[in-house]
């Protein structure tokens, strides 16, 4: 009995053992099961993550290259350089050197093209080299692109940046029309010329985006393969053009790769790996935040300095008008004075580093609130706020002042430079983004326009004066167009025989709206608005074509120190000369002490050239500036024409006549024959003649005259001799 319940008993621990095993076996089963699901589910999770990572990463790689595209082409086009270049004479050669040389090796496009407004293109450029058809490199979404570019775009934020299918593959393009800073409401959008800037999706472009993003394996097919992560390229109009894809980098399955045996053998490390696991999924989620993060700066900042660029700055604008709150917002825009010099004498790079240096020293120096932002070039930004308590916008241009008074070291050179600043300020709720940069474009040209290290802040009388000055430009364009310019011929006079022995052309304008417009305002005028080149053209062939009526005597004419710098000023000169058959040693072109600082060492290359053919140079009011007798050797003058404030004085001042007098002799003493202008009394011609002058002219002879009097006055033959000196 005893042994049969033994037994029974050892049967029912069997079972008990058996059973409780095989509850452990199936618990451990479906524990292993569980978190060989889990881990399974955590593993697919973490791909899905580094994904969607990877997939953000490269949708921010194409919004930051059409946004970097898309600042480089509105900084390009929204210029008023640009805009008044290309619609003058020699603006394709302008186009051509400012964009289509840079297209052999600037980094943000290789291809420049300007279309003009029926479509036709005057430069097109790919690659360093001239593009016979763009139209034919592109495939048939371009016309759709400069259509996009032609529409009327109010704020300016809807430049067409986009892809495209060319003969080389795909290209990121991007197109604006090419117009003044300051938008005129008035103009067509469709008459103006269109500027296109598009870059060739390369091996190497790829290879940049995939290093910049971490996107490993990143290239470029038009057919979309499955088993890749992908990203579609579209063109203008919404269609698919080619995909970016590249393989998924699959950390989770990596990682379980790595653990599969351990976790086979321990479930204690199988749930280790599953928290590290979802340790690897977050730092994938971190990663994907931090591209995210690095793709929205890279799109906000200029890559130079690290400051907000453009787009970053109307961002930071528009943000700091929403919140003002009793406060003021001001936009200060700082331009640097002396910047181009820097470049033309050392570089671009010892250029970049001189911007690098303005940057650290604002962000130093400037208050820790203040926005600064590099908008493009040698131009700057500042947003401040102002309460009724600190007041500290008012002291932001002192300041910036301040910070470039101090000569910069760039590596063994002292460099000074200075900065013209223009302020605009807005209430709360009162300007948007877009009229406050406006107002402070407008401010920063007065202050440009008075003199270097100037600050101006915003008046309502800018924006009259700019619409006077813009009506005032349009007539004079129209004015030139319909031959309302002429030419008044002032004689020039012997000192010792009182005979006519040359003449000088002044340009006059008769508006028929305005009536006669002082020479001193249209002439300005036109420098400031490119027509300087087609006006003085104007003049010299109206003034060479009349001269061939009086042989014999000499003609002079003025130019701007702003046509010296038109590479082919003398090319031209001189086919006016032989298209009129006019000898070129009867030519004098006067200029005035402006040329001596502007572009000297291309002012001398002109004067040479024009010297070769024959023709004089004259320097024009002597004694006003601050010519000596450096730039008198330095620039070898042919003729020095004295300021009439000498003369005038002689009338007020005894001691003025000492004056005149060492002015002449100095010029004398440099083999300088000397005209004195302003003569208005038979005293002041006996002093300029008995001073050492072999040439007088002024009212006292004639006024100017026409062509028509010049021609009556002195070469009709006449029984009184007298009449040939007025």
């Amino acid at each position: 009995m005893t042994s049969a319940r033994s037994r029974r008993r050892l049967h029912i621990r069997l079972a008990a053992i058996i059973l409780t095993s095989a509850l452990i076996v199936a618990t451990l089963g479906f524990l292993a099961n569980l978190m060989s699901g889990a881990f399974g589910s955590m593993t697919d999770a973490a791909n899905q993550i580094d994904d969607t990572r990877a997939i953000s990463a490269t949708n921010g790689a194409l919004q930051a290259m059409q946004k970097q595209l898309g600042a480089t082409v509105r900084d390009n086009a929204y210029w008023d350089d640009a805009f008044n270049k290309i619609n003058a004479i020699g603006g394709a050669d302008w186009a051509v050197e400012n964009w289509g040389t840079t297209t052999a090796d600037y980094p943000l496009y290789d291809t420049a093209l300007v279309i003009e407004a029926d479509s036709k293109p005057l430069v097109a450029y790919h690659a360093g080299t001239s593009l016979a058809a763009p139209f034919d490199f592109y495939d048939g979404s371009f016309k759709d692109i400069l259509a996009a570019a032609h529409r009327p775009d109010p704020n300016r934020n809807h430049l067409p940046v986009t892809f495209i299918r060319t003969k080389e593959g795909v290209a990121i393009i991007g197109a604006a029309a090419i117009q003044p800073s300051a938008m005129d409401p008035k103009a067509d959008p469709a008459t103006y010329k269109v500027l296109v800037f598009s870059k060739q999706m390369t091996t190497a472009v790829l290879a940049d985006l995939a290093r910049n993003f971490n996107i490993k394996g990143l290239a470029m097919s038009e057919a979309v393969d499955e088993a890749l992560l992908h990203a579609e390229i579209k063109d203008i109009n919404g269609k698919d053009i080619a995909h970016f894809t590249w393989p998924s980098e699959r950390p989770g399955t990596k990682s379980y790769d790595r653990v599969r045996s351990t976790v086979i053998s321990a479930a204690v490390i199988l749930l280790a790996l599953l928290g590290a696991i979802a340790v690897t999924g977050l730092a994938a989620l971190r990663g994907a935040r931090y591209e995210e993060r690095v793709s929205n700066h890279r799109a906000t900042h200029d890559a130079l300095t690290d400051l907000w660029n453009r787009a970053g700055l109307l961002d930071q604008l528009e943000s700091a008008l929403e919140t003002a709150g009793a406060t003021t917002v001001s936009l200060h825009i700082l331009d640097l004075d002396g910047f181009k010099p820097v470049n033309d004498a050392w570089g671009h790079a010892v250029g970049d580093e001189l911007i690098k240096a303005v940057a650290d020293r604002l962000v130093r120096q400037l208050p820790a609130h203040a926005v600064i932002a590099r908008l493009g070039g040698d131009e700057f930004a500042v947003i401040s706020n102002r309460s009724p308590l600190t007041g500290f916008s008012s002291v932001v241009p002192d300041c910036i002042q301040q910070t470039l008074s101090t000569p910069f070291v760039i590596g063994d050179r002292t460099i000074e430079i200075g900065g013209s600043v223009g302020t605009s300020i807005s209430g709360p709720g009162a300007l948007d983004s877009g009229e406050l940069l406006r107002q402070a474009d407008l401010a920063l040209y007065r202050a440009k326009g008075l003199g270097r290290g100037i600050s101006v802040n915003f008046d309502p009388s800018l924006d009259e004066e700019a619409s006077k000055t813009a009506e005032l430009e349009q007539e004079l364009r129209q004015g030139l167009t319909r031959g309302e310019l002429h030419v008044a011929f002032q004689p020039l006079i012997d000192a010792a025989s009182r005979e006519v022995s040359g003449v000088e052309a002044l340009a006059r304008w008769t508006s028929p709206s305005r009536g006669n417009v002082p020479p001193d305002v249209f002439i300005t005028v036109a420098e400031k608005a490119g027509l300087i080149d087609q006006l003085g053209f104007q003049i010299l062939e109206t003034a060479v074509s009349e001269g061939a009526n009086w042989p014999d005597i000499g003609i002079a004419v003025n130019i701007s120190p702003l046509q010296l710098k038109n590479p082919y000023f003398v090319g031209q000169v001189e086919g006016i000369l032989r298209s009129r058959e006019f000898d070129p040693t009867r030519l004098t072109i006067e200029v005035t002490e402006g040329v001596l600082i502007s572009n000297p060492e291309q002012a001398k290359r002109a004067f040479e050239a024009l010297r070769k053919l024959g023709v004089k140079i004259a320097l024009d009011d002597f004694g006003c500036g601050y010519a000596g007798i450096g730039a008198l050797r330095e620039f070898g003058f042919d003729r020095m024409k004295i300021d009439r404030s000498l003369v005038v004085a002689l009338d007020h001042d005894d001691k003025e006549g000492a004056v005149l007098q060492a002015t002449v002799a100095l010029a004398n003493a440099l083999h300088l024959p000397v005209t004195a202008e302003g003569i208005e009394t038979e005293e002041q011609a006996t002093a300029a003649r008995l001073s050492g002058c072999d040439k007088l002219q002024g009212y006292l002879f004639s006024r100017p005259i026409s062509a028509k009097e010049i021609t009556a006055r002195y070469f009709t033959p006449n029984p009184n001799p007298l009449s040939r000196t007025g």
